[in-house]
């Protein structure tokens, strides 16, 4: 197997304050122990065959498990034992674990069987890396090995020919759980399966990860039709994210440089400011209305689109994200994967915390609408109010990894993390300023290398060690390697670098005048219970140097604003003075924008813009 250069801790390690811990309960009180696991295990016990409900159970238990991580919290791992183990009740004695009668499988009536497994096998995998149960890891072999006797190359169902709307991508995305699978057991009939999938190229129309290396994202399986358009965004990432699990366990560089394009290509043509992707117009007309690449990057103004950036392609861009980051160790990854938390991801969290907002907006109120949602005993379940918690999850998973060396320190978040007999408590308000104190706890001296990643908006970092500059950047990290003893003192000053930024290029010429501001990884809004007029036009041109033409993606103005931090008037993170060509604007950050759900706090973080 392939080694990562950085590992996530053990459970237990890390103690999250502040913000992430505030959102992290509220999901887990409010959502995931409301939930009655009982009628999720139903769809399959009573074989109740209801388009993807069988989704349901394995995002929501998977979200719990790498929850309890972080939370240690007793009665949420009482409820996950429970429900694992009335799910290992109703797997068949030939390992079937499906919401479909027998006679429709391997694709089920509605197309979503093998989408259903896959989320089975995630749930249960996640139990079984907080749990370690043999029971539970041969509940997942038995259901491997089931799908395996069903599905394959002729007389077996083609995995292409299975699925409900894009050609088996949907299908095919099980390849990230049949690969983990294969890296615990070693078994190799797994291996077998899995690049049985890729050879697949997990679309009939064709293959979509030989297709990257010429294609588009929003192209891939096109056939011409943009009401036929099949380029699903999260469940395309998924299949990347099976590849580079795939990788992982061969260690063929080839697999890991496919992705890598498709990741290059997200970057550029589809992820925005917000840090998601996908939308309902302007090319891609078809199935997963809202949810398919759409050059999003490139049209995030434009006014023609009603639904973008689902909730679901958050998560499975910040999973894309960490799979990468892990890898590679580069700090650019976790540059945009700290965008997306703060910002897409915690922006859609009604603040009741039993919904995850489905296609969160840039501009106006917080958006009810959903594709695709189910009653569960009294609680309206979405795709995306399942999928949410994981996001938490994995931003919490990756403020501090292991190393070779010692410890990296990703994001900075106030609490505490202990790797063995070594802690950190951390003291920060960071994202409102950059200012972070951590202080090292150890019981005997301790030689090791700390790494703190130096985002690559900010246009200063310093780090002190007992008051004395120590500063040494490399490749994105400021890194330390000394003797450690119980008292030491660290100090980081990372400046909260604003700047301005032009509206992308896109189709529609309507979308052109905009400007949007960013303090650090943190998009700003304009909020209506501030008492301005959210939607009057302003201009930044006094920080253009010269006139410059837009072009297709964002552009970063020549200089950075003026922006004063103050304390919030209303109920929010942040809020500072931007000074505009006219004078000062108040803005706030994005995940508090909006947050009454109603007109009264309509907002706005694409600003009408003035022409020159």
């Amino acid at each position: 197997m392939v080694k990562d250069v950085f590992y996530e801790l053990p459970a237990g390690s890390v103690k999250i304050d502040g913000l992430f811990e505030d959102k992290i309960n509220n999901i887990v009180e409010n959502t995931l122990k409301k939930l009655n696991y009982e009628k999720l295990v139903d769809f399959f016990r009573l074989t109740l065959n209801q388009f993807a409900t069988g989704e349901f159970w394995g995002k929501t238990v998977r979200a719990g498990c790498l929850l309890y991580n972080f939370t240690q919290d007793e009665e949420l791992f009482s409820i996950l034992e429970e429900t694992v183990n009335d799910m290992l009740s109703v797997q068949k004695e030939d390992g079937c674990i499906s919401t479909v009668p027998y006679e429709t499988q391997p694709n089920g009536t509605h197309g979503s069987d093998m989408w259903e497994r896959k989320y089975a096998m995630l749930g249960l995998l996640s139990y079984y890396d907080i749990t370690g149960r043999e029971d539970v890891l041969n509940a997942i072999m038995r259901l491997c090995d089931y799908t395996i006797s069903q599905v394959g190359n002729p007389p077996k169902t083609p995995i292409t020919e299975t699925g409900w709307a894009f050609y088996g991508i949907e299908s095919s995305s099980i390849l990230e759980p049949v690969v983990r699978l294969y890296n615990i057991t070693r078994e190799k009939r797994y291996l077998d399966f899995a690049k049985y999938i890729i050879d697949s190229g997990a679309c009939k129309r064709e293959n979509i990860f030989e297709a990257i290396y010429k294609k588009e994202p929003k192209d891939i399986g096109g056939n011409g039709i943009p009401e036929e358009s099949i380029a699903k965004a999260y469940e395309m990432m998924s299949c990347f994210e099976g590849m580079l699990e795939f990788y992982r366990a061969t260690g063929d560089e080839k697999y890991k440089e496919n992705v890598q394009i498709f990741y290059d290509k997200l970057i550029e043509q589809e992820i925005t400011l917000l840090g998601s992707g996908g939308a309902n117009k302007p090319f891609n007309l078809g199935p997963g209305i809202g949810e398919q690449w759409n050059h999003t990057a490139y049209e995030q103004t434009n006014p023609d689109i009603d639904l973008m950036m689902e909730t679901c392609v958050t998560v499975y861009w910040m999973k894309l994200c960490h799979q990468l980051f892990r890898l590679t160790g580069n700090s650019k990854i976790a540059d945009q994967l700290e965008i997306s938390a703060y910002n897409a991801l915690i922006g859609a969290i009604k603040p009741d915390g039993k919904f995850f907002e489905y296609f969160p907006r840039f501009n106006g109120t917080r958006n009810p609408k959903v594709n695709y949602s189910f009653n569960i005993d009294g609680f309206d379940l979405s795709c995306c109010t399942a999928n949410g918690p994981t996001g938490l999850a994995l931003f919490a998973s990756g403020i501090y990894m292991k190393t070779e060396n010692g410890l990296a320190i990703n994001y900075y978040v106030p609490g505490k993390v202990t790797l063995e007999d070594f802690s950190l408590v951390v003291d920060t308000d960071y994202p409102v300023t950059g200012r972070v104190n951590l202080k090292v706890e150890t019981k005997e001296k301790k030689q090791m290398e700390l790494m703190f990643r130096v985002p690559s908006w900010t246009k200063a970092f310093t780090i002190r060690i007992n008051d004395e500059d120590v500063t040494n950047i490399d490749n994105g990290y400021a890194k330390v390697d000394r003797l450690w003893q119980s008292g030491d003192l660290i100090s980081l000053d990372i400046d909260m670098t604003c700047k301005v930024f032009d509206a992308p290029l896109g189709s529609n010429r309507l979308g052109d005048d905009f400007a949007a501001v960013m303090r650090g990884p943190i998009l700003l809004a304009r909020d209506r219970r501030l008492g301005e007029d959210i939607y009057e036009k302003v201009s930044f041109w006094h920080l253009d140097f010269e006139p410059r033409k837009q072009q297709k993606r964002v552009r970063e103005y020549d200089s950075e604003p003026e922006c004063i931090l103050v304390e919030p008037e209303i109920d929010a993170l942040m809020q500072v003075k931007i000074k505009t060509d006219k004078g000062y604007i108040n803005m706030i950050d994005y995940q508090s924008a909006g947050i009454t759900w109603d007109e009264s706090s309509e907002f706005a973080s694409w600003l009408p813009r003035e022409n020159r």
